[in-house]
């Protein structure tokens, strides 16, 4: 993936103090090269209307993702309407703290040229975030806004591929195709199971053997069968095949009822493998599962596992999160073991592999979350807490959280606002950044953790 390309805009006004706003320039520059990115700028400052529009054709030019604009001192709201009318790209505002407040004059004025600058974007209707801090502090500052937007740029070059449709009375896996690329640009292509089965049965013996020896010794504990080992393998490089072809960034998929009758194993094991080699993939046709977990991923950099939440635990304010046995390996409990088995329910259960069987990695920071459709539209739902071991003993893979918010408040946002049954889990916290997710599409949210009696709102800036 390139680098999130960043255009600078330093703007200033000549009658406060020019010297000050060319060194914080400077200064700023400096700081800024630091981070990841691709970092795009004029010469100096930017105090003219004829100063902003080169530079936005610079940006245009360059095809910069984010616009960080800062107000080295006060500056006219001339300048701001021409980057937000030229391009389309996000942008950050930047204001820096006075350097000083005993001199005979304001020497920066930088706060009110936020604010009324803010003001000019709202009237506008572009959204926008913003930062207050000083020049060595702004990547720090930045960092969270710009993975943001780093994330939605990254949305809008997904292609998902859909296997089949929604498995039988899932109307929770249902999706509006147009509606959905509309929102993130994400792109989903549709792949008939029969393509799928095709595919992976016309997978030459020797590549389809060597896959199933690869998935076999990945394992601890094996309860397959050859046969179902080799389908496995042949399954697996079939998803590899259309993915490349396809250019596909994952999959959801209709597991069920085709798979067994018709291909002769479930896709459990292999969706696992998918997962850990970055190709998100979600269970029972939920292409806004797959999103969810795509959206957890960008924010965090770690894999997301796809799961219903299944119990509760009120004295200790502990939830369950579970799904049947395909979660990635690298959310494996240290000292777990990965064991291949048999499908727990399909067929009355015992019957039909390929599972893999661990428990969650049970420390540190982990967010819930679920990019779905309420009353009024798409809506995201979010909650935290810590990953603790877990006490559960189901086949499949089990996550145990202890929620931030109470788990009473949980499950009445989970049923009384109509949650869908599948969420995705993530080990960190990133629930400021679907705050700010929320507020750049202007999405409902159903934050648990947010203050205050009403757990329903949308962001404003």
């Amino acid at each position: 993936m390139d680098k999130l390309r960043v255009g600078y805009v330093c703007c200033a006004r000549l009658t406060f103090d020019s010297d000050y706003a060319q060194q914080l320039f400077e200064r700023s520059l400096k700081a800024l090269s630091r981070m990841d990115v691709e970092l795009i700028h004029g010469p100096g400052l930017t105090v003219t209307e004829e100063d902003a529009e080169s530079l936005a054709e610079r940006f245009h030019a360059e095809r910069v993702d984010a616009i960080v604009v800062q107000y080295g001192t006060f500056a006219l709201g001339t300048l701001i309407p021409i980057f937000a009318d030229r391009l389309a790209a996000p942008i950050v505002l930047w204001g820096v703290p006075e350097p000083r407040l005993d001199g005979p004059k304001l020497q920066s004025n930088s706060f009110c040229g936020i604010n009324m600058n803010a003001h000019t974007l709202m009237r506008l209707g572009r959204k926008y975030d913003y930062i207050f801090c000083q020049a060595d502090e702004a990547p720090e500052a930045l960092a969270p806004s710009l993975r943001v937007i780093d994330c939605l740029r990254r949305l809008r070059r997904v292609r998902l591929g859909l296997v089949g449709y929604r498995v039988p009375g899932f109307y929770t896996s249902t999706f509006d195709e147009l509606g959905l690329r509309r929102l993130l640009g994400v792109e989903v292509h549709h792949v008939t199971t029969a393509e799928l089965f095709d595919t992976a049965r016309a997978i030459e013996p020797g590549p389809r053997q060597a896959e199933a020896e690869a998935i076999r010794l990945a394992a601890g504990g094996c309860d397959a069968t050859e046969a179902e080992l080799d389908q496995a393998g042949g399954l697996m490089l079939a998803f590899r095949q259309i993915a490349a072809k396809e250019r596909l960034a994952g999959f959801a998929v209709k597991c069920w009822p085709e798979f067994t009758p018709h291909y002769g194993i479930m896709p459990c094991s292999t969706i696992s493998r998918l997962n850990d080699e970055g190709l998100l993939t979600a269970c029972e046709g939920d292409i806004y599962g797959t999103v969810t977990m795509l959206m957890a991923n960008y924010l965090s950099g770690r894999p997301a596992m796809f799961a219903d939440f299944i119990a509760i635990d009120e004295d200790r304010n502990e939830g369950l999160a579970w799904h049947c046995g395909s979660a990635a390996t690298r959310l494996m409990a240290q000292g777990a073991c990965n064991r291949l088995g048999k499908h727990a329910t399909v067929e009355g259960g015992g019957k039909r592999g390929v599972t893999v069987n661990f428990p969650i990695a049970g420390e540190g920071p982990v967010t819930m979350a679920r990019l779905g459709v309420g009353p009024g539209g798409m809506r995201l739902f979010f909650a935290g807490g810590q990953s603790v071991p877990t006490r559960a003993n189901l086949p499949g893979n089990c996550w145990s959280v202890r929620f931030d918010a109470p788990i009473r408040r949980l499950v009445d946002t989970i049923i009384g606002e109509g949650l869908e049954h599948h969420t995705a889990l993530v080990h960190a916290d990133i629930r400021d950044g679907l705050r700010r997710v929320a507020r750049w599409l202007d999405l409902e949210t159903l934050d648990v953790d947010a203050c205050g009696p009403s757990l329903i709102g949308k962001g404003s800036r």
